[in-house]
Formats: C-alpha cells, sequence, structure tokens
C-alpha cells in the first residue's frame, strides 16, 4: 500500500538531512498547475514532526538564473536546508546559490509518487550507486548511443576536471536521485534521432520554445556541433528556423551540442499521455533509463533546447550499460548484491516503468515506452 510519509521522511532525512531543530527553507511555486497542493502540506507536517523551524516561501516564476529572487536568496543564506518544491530550483541547479546548508529539488508531484518506490527506495542506496556510476564514467575513454530509431552516435569522455577544469556539477540536489553528472558532448560526432518535440533544456526564456517534430529527423553532428538535419523537407525546414529563431533572438551559439544525460531510476513512471502533459511529463522523465537527453543550443549548460531520444542503447569502453531504455548496469553483481541488502531495494531490479509514450506516432519498433 502507499505510504506518501515514507517518501517524504527519505526526502527529508536521508536526502537533505534534517534533523530536530533543524531550519527548513521550503520552497513553492504560485500555481498548483506542476505540484498538487497536498505534496507540500503533507512534507510540512512531516517536518512539523521533525521538530523543524520551517520557513515557506511562495516564489515567482524566473527564467534566468539571474533572477533569483531575493525572497528565496536571503533565507535560504541563513537556513541549514531549502527544499524546492518549484522550477525555480531546477532552472539554477547549475549556478552557485546562497548559503551552505543542503538544497534540494524534489519531483514528486503527487502524494501518489511520495508513496510509489520511486520516492521511497533509500536515497542513500540511490546516492552509492550513483557515485559508482560516476566514478567509473570518470574513469572511462568512450561512450556509444544508439536507439531503435536511428541514433547512432559516439564520443570520447572529455572531463574538465581531469584537465584542471570544473565539471558542471549541480548545485541542487535532485530528489529522487535521477541522473548523473551531464556528459560532456565536445568531441561527439554521429547522428541524433529526433521525434515527437523539441523543448527548452531549462525555463523558457522565449514564447514558442518548443516545436513538434512529425515523423523522424536526423541531427547530424560532428566534433561537439550541429552541422545540419536531414529528414523530409518540411521538418528540416522547421527546425532550422526554431534553431535560427532561439540562437539569433538569444545571441548564443546555434551549433553546440553541449552534453547529455540518461536516467537512472527504473521507477520513473508516468501513467498520463505525455503529449496532453508536457510540463509534468519534463519535470519527472528525466529520471527514467527509457529516456536520454541531449543538451543543445548555447555554451552554457544546460543549453536551450534538448533533443529527446527514447529507449536509448549506451555502451562505455564497448560495454552496455543501457540497452532498450533499461539500465542493465543495475544489475551486475556488485550492484546487485548492494541493491539486495537495502529495504525495498529490489525495485530498483524491475524493467523500466513506461513514462507515457504512444510508440504508435512515430513506430518505435514496437518496443513500449
Amino acid at each position: 500500500m502507499s505510504d506518501p510519509q515514507s517518501g517524504a521522511l527519505n526526502l527529508l532525512k536521508n536526502c537533505l538531512g534534517v534533523r530536530s531543530g533543524d531550519s527548513v527553507l521550503m520552497v513553492l511555486e504560485p500555481t498548483d498547475e506542476l505540484y498538487d497542493p497536498e505534496v507540500g502540506v503533507l512534507i510540512r507536517s512531516c517536518l512539523d514532526e521533525l521538530r523543524a523551524v520551517v520557513t515557506v516561501v511562495v516564489a515567482p516564476m524566473i527564467t534566468e538564473p539571474a533572477d533569483f529572487p531575493d525572497c528565496v536568496a536571503v533565507p535560504m543564506a541563513r537556513c541549514d536546508h531549502t527544499l524546492f518544491l518549484s522550477r525555480v530550483g531546477d532552472y539554477v541547479r547549475f549556478v552557485a546559490l546562497p548559503g551552505s546548508g543542503s538544497r534540494a529539488t524534489s519531483y514528486t508531484l503527487t502524494s501518489e509518487m511520495l508513496g510509489a518506490p520511486y520516492a521511497a527506495i533509500d536515497n542513500r542506496l540511490l546516492l552509492q550507486l550513483q557515485q559508482r556510476l560516476e566514478d567509473e564514467l570518470m574513469r572511462a575513454k568512450t561512450w556509444h548511443i544508439e536507439c531503435p530509431l536511428g541514433t547512432d552516435i559516439s564520443g570520447q569522455f572529455c572531463w574538465q576536471s581531469l584537465a584542471g577544469g570544473e565539471d558542471d556539477d549541480l548545485t541542487v540536489t535532485l530528489f529522487p536521485v535521477a541522473t548523473f553528472k551531464p556528459v560532456p558532448c565536445d568531441n561527439a560526432t554521429g547522428q541524433v534521432a529526433l521525434s515527437r518535440w523539441l523543448m527548452p533544456g531549462g525555463a523558457a526564456k522565449l514564447d514558442s520554445a518548443d516545436m513538434s517534430i512529425d515523423g523522424v529527423v536526423m541531427a547530424n553532428v560532428s566534433d561537439g556541433h550541429l552541422g545540419s538535419f536531414s529528414g523530409a523537407l518540411a521538418e528540416v525546414g522547421k527546425l532550422n528556423q526554431h534553431y535560427d529563431y532561439i540562437s539569433k533572438t538569444l545571441g548564443i551559439n546555434r551549433t553546440r551540442v553541449h552534453s547529455w544525460h540518461a536516467g537512472i531510476n527504473p521507477q520513473t513512471t508516468f501513467k498520463q499521455n505525455a503529449d496532453d502533459h508536457l510540463d509534468r511529463w519534463s519535470a519527472i522523465s528525466f529520471g527514467s533509463p527509457r529516456y536520454l537527453h541531449f543538451h543543445t543550443c548555447g555554451d552554457e549548460p544546460p543549453g536551450e533546447v534538448a533533443w529527446s531520444v527514447f529507449n536509448p542503447t549506451v555502451s562505455i569502453d564497448g560495454e552496455r550499460y543501457w540497452e532498450n531504455g533499461h539500465f542493465i548496469w543495475l544489475h551486475r553483481p556488485e550492484n546487485k548484491a548492494l541493491i539486495d541488502s537495502c529495504q525495498g531495494g529490489h525495485f530498483l531490479l524491475q524493467p523500466s516503468l513506461p513514462i507515457g509514450i504512444d510508440n504508435d506516432r512515430d513506430g518505435n519498433n514496437g518496443l513500449a515506452i
């Protein structure tokens, strides 16, 4: 039976590290379009049980990290922990933030999600697995991504930190653990099959920041830059117009393919049709192994245009980590042993749950998404 309190306490205790007497800032959205109000009420109740000192702020939506509101920044600087039940936390996840306390954005949009294994699996287990994966990726040499629609792109790992620079670590923790440090695409070469839509990489800075795609268009990439699109002339024209509009209006690098992410939480699910609820879908789908996305258009992460790849197969140094949308790396003996040692961890070994994609639309080889 679903127990939303278990997910809420997992978030507060095992993610943020809240203890009795700590000060906690809760940042809420001004509408209930994304988060059901009961989520904030339930989490606040758990904070009261933990005897935390709670400050609640309803923050305006922003489009630029530079617009981070003072009504959040000031209390955040003096609180032990900040919890974003707001897209504001997502939009500033790549920039320095005030204060030294823990901070997290929760992608639990409903009480049902809080009570599901998606949020209830011990966050400490997921963090261990995430760290183990990132350690492997930091040591690896090459990556290769494929998908049923024809994606075939590869590159060499080029972490800046190994050359004395800084990688794009997130400054806001994601709950539940959803993905890992973005993989740079500086030398990526190949093609990416684009279908369904293009979406903003973060907060939409312009009107018409997304667009639909009829069928499949190939994005041709060479050494980390978009060269051309190939496919039906009408769709290719639409994509070129979209990139021209975004890059010229914002004055950014049109061709840059910045990095990629794939989901690592097989319990991520979306039970509605993604096309009907795209804002909600995009807020949580990136945690699913069925979904991989590229950050493009602009030199600053996460870019202004996101490419979606469904049911990816990803090989690292020639060994498969994701296969047709399933995170098979979790089934390695050493990872399985760690998962089996944690109560409720077995949910991570189940097949990736569906994320609301009607695969009849783009003929995805009969693979459920």
